[in-house]
């Protein structure tokens, strides 16, 4: 199933289509769709597809990549004892007419080295790009590779003609997995289980309960999901304790990097901050900063676990495995997680809005240019003064104009009361903005509101689940 990606794919076409040589990068994390959105425009007779394989010698790379060579174009296989032997029986093929050609996993294709990437300047250089028809496409998931040799790397700097970082569907294409089988309320407690992810979401039955999914997917033995951690992260690191014990500390709690070190028991130095950098080049975690909203002034920063499979997995999963690895009868997603999981989702809503926060703000009349910036702002206690309490607020915006835009998040089964005023006014209250801003508050409410809500007229705009699905 393929779904969306309409800009991604009008990026190719584009190159493909192009009068000059373009050479492409595509990454993102692994079960993500990059090798899904590149098939997709494989049509033409000359287009080459290859695939890497996963922790094999150079010489068995070598050796996969010609007989795919032969095979995808008819002829015999050649016998090649190097890169550069196979780049030559490569280039008697795309040296003319149009071809499209991706390069499949290829931090597996180099073995975890760079010799491969200078091979392949050489070749792009000198022999390539003379075909002004010649489209290359370099994709990969480990993310540290492809950021740094590849797109920030020396060796292919000024070559490259595009870039795309795939990132996971957003909610009003990811709904299209569901084929309107389930509610809005029930798909948004899909997505803020396995988020926007393709893979993930082709496993689901959309005929069927989040429940009854669950327990087939995740709270069986054997189930598709159960080891999907170990996979995802012995891929994308060498090493995973460290890499583990921080997503699992987030996974509890978000927090600055003073406490995670201190949790973790090392320094909060260059070392820890390299493991943050990892994991958020691989989208796993995001660090936020109230700076990043309202300006200097507002020091602390936040490392947030930012996948939301992660997060499922760290809260139920990995605590009950013992019991799940036993388990072959449904029900026992119910069982664990019933008492606390609306708790779960109302917490997650506030992410799930950040993450389809444009679309949010086409359907409240807000324009992307009239952003300064945006994001959850967050004040430790004593901040602002020794008695000053802590606070967070799920959204704000800064708009040009001195506008601020505090955007409360609910998503819960019983209508939204009163109460949610009182919340936003005590928030404003504690934000403490200067004078000469305007304060908006928007409300987005995955169920009903009471009446006296609605009356009020307290809020500038109110948003349901189809601002979140509605293109």
């Amino acid at each position: 199933m393929f779904y969306g990606r309409e800009n991604e794919l009008k990026i190719i076409q584009q190159a493909i289509h192009s009068p000059r040589a373009e050479l492409g990068i595509v990454y993102g994390r692994r079960r993500v769709g990059k090798s899904a959105l590149l098939a997709k425009l494989k049509t033409h007779k000359g287009d080459l597809h290859f695939e890497a394989l996963q922790k094999v010698s150079a010489k068995k790379q070598i050796e996969h990549f010609t007989d795919q060579l032969a095979k995808q174009t008819g002829t015999p296989e050649t016998l090649a004892h190097s890169w550069k032997d196979a780049f030559e029986a490569l280039t008697l093929h795309i040296k003319r007419g149009r071809h499209y050609v991706i390069f499949d996993e290829f931090p597996w294709m180099a073995a975890g080295r760079t010799e491969l990437v200078s091979l392949l300047k050489f070749y792009w250089d000198n022999v390539w790009k003379e075909n002004p028809r010649l489209t290359l496409v370099l994709c990969g998931s480990v993310t540290n590779f492809m950021l740094k040799h590849l797109i920030h790397s020396k060796a292919l700097h000024n070559r490259k003609t595009f870039e795309i970082k795939l990132d996971p569907l957003p909610a009003h294409e990811a709904v299209l997995f569901f084929k309107k089988y389930r509610s809005s309320f029930e798909t948004a407690k899909f997505l803020m289980i396995f988020g926007g992810i393709p893979k993930y979401l082709e496993q689901m039955d959309p005929t069927q309960s989040l429940a009854a999914n669950m327990d087939r997917l995740c709270f069986t033995k054997n189930s598709f999901f159960l080891t999907e951690f170990e996979t995802l992260f012995k891929e994308q690191f060498k090493v995973i304790k460290t890499y583990e014990s921080i997503v699992e500390i987030l996974a509890d709690r978000s927090c600055s990097k003073e406490t995670l070190a201190k949790r973790l028991g090392i320094k909060a130095g260059g070392g820890l901050s390299g493991y943050i950098q990892a994991l958020e080049q691989a989208d796993f975690v995001r660090v936020f900063s109230p700076s990043s909203v309202m300006g200097a002034g507002e020091k602390t920063k936040k490392i947030v676990l930012w996948d939301e499979w992660l997060q499922f997995y760290f809260s139920y999963i990995k605590p009950n495995r013992r019991i799940i690895e036993l388990n072959t009868k449904p029900g026992l997603f119910a069982q664990l997680a019933e008492k606390s999981i609306d708790t779960y989702f109302g917490l997650a809503f506030e992410q799930f809005c950040i993450k389809n926060l444009p679309n949010l703000l086409r359907h409240a009349g807000i324009e992307l240019d009239e952003i300064i910036g945006y994001g959850p702002f967050f004040r430790q206690p004593g901040r602002k003064g020794r008695n000053a309490g802590g606070f967070q607020i799920d959204i704000l915006l800064h708009r040009h104009g001195h506008i601020l835009t505090v955007i409360e998040c609910k998503f819960q089964t019983s209508p939204v009361g009163y109460s949610v005023i009182r919340e936003v006014e005590k928030k404003i209250s504690l934000l403490k903005p200067k004078k000469l801003y305007t304060i908006e508050k928007m409300l987005v409410c995955a169920g009903q509101i009471t009446k006296d809500v609605q009356q009020s007229g307290y809020f500038h705009k109110i948003l349901d689940l189809n601002a979140l699905f509605t293109p």
